[in-house]
């Protein structure tokens, strides 16, 4: 039997489907979607530790994808946060940092990635390698932005919660995360839609259900929208061979006819992610 609801504690669920050994498990009360049995984190460690060296070699040549998503990010970000200090919570290798101080804005960034805050840290931006857990800020933070990280969390309460304490109060908090209710898992693409990554993500939000979560936690929700990002053809395809490569090698067939100037020419996609602006109460 699954535990209770971290949201509506409920405790009538059903399995949707079985995936990489666990099973997608949605709460009867509120549509919550998690995986089970979840991690353990030291389960959940290793895996980054194992696998996340190889996904950071693609990362490492998609230089130029990269820097476009921040750019993207950035824009709608800006039109929201708070001036001042800026915490970029899961930063990887710092584009979104980077691009922040490139506008003046003084933004750091952590990470639980060592090869990742290596590469940050050669480029002299200031992050910090750890986990929410075990950091302790410098200082009160105006913004924090963490962008495709809570469906990562084994207990995404107590992450908010974390990051709620580095946070001046009115100070904005931002996220990008998948959206379950979309049409891709909906309608579409169902238990194969590319997000369902059983030792990835671990909890799968709609926007009533992240709103709910965040309410809880002691922020006020301005605002869930649709997130797009700036892709090209040869990223998707790439990532898809990474991440779930039965639909890699579906988008490596549809794509080796076309010519080079489709599959490299950046586009805004609509992947099934959402956005959503909050404020600490």
């Amino acid at each position: 039997m699954s535990d209770p609801c971290l949201i509506c504690k409920g405790t009538s669920t059903r399995v949707l489907f079985e995936k990489g050994g666990r099973d997608f498990v949605r709460c009867e009360g509120c549509g919550l979607v998690w995986v089970d049995p979840m991690p353990t984190p030291d389960e959940n460690q290793h895996y980054y530790d194992e696998t996340y060296r190889e996904w950071y070699a693609t990362f490492q040549k998609a230089t130029d994808i990269r820097r476009l998503i921040a750019e993207h990010r950035m824009d709608e970000v800006q039109s929201f946060a708070r001036p001042g200090h800026w915490l970029d919570v899961g930063c990887a290798a710092g584009q979104f940092v980077a691009l922040a101080r490139e506008r003046g804005i003084d933004a750091e960034g952590i990470d639980i990635a060592p090869f990742a805050i290596e590469l940050a840290k050669e480029q002299g931006l200031p992050v910090y390698l750890g986990s929410v857990e075990s950091f302790t800020p410098p200082r009160e933070y105006d913004t924090i932005t963490a962008f495709d990280v809570l469906e990562h969390t084994i207990e995404p309460a107590q992450f908010l919660d974390q990051v709620r304490s580095w946070m001046k109060p009115g100070a904005t908090l931002a996220l990008t995360l998948p959206d379950v209710s979309s049409a891709y898992p909906q309608w579409i693409m169902r238990k194969h839609w590319f997000y369902y990554l059983p030792n990835d993500h671990l909890h799968y939000f709609s926007p009533a259900t992240v709103t709910s979560l965040l309410q809880q936690c002691g922020f006020e929700v301005e605002r869930v929208s649709k997130a797009y990002k700036l892709l090209t053809g040869n990223y998707i395809v790439e990532q898809l061979n990474i991440f779930n490569p039965l639909l890699g090698r579906i988008a490596s067939a549809l794509a080796a006819p076309l010519p080079q100037s489709v599959l490299a020419k950046p586009r805004l996609y609509f992947i099934g992610e959402m956005m959503v602006h909050a404020r600490r109460a």
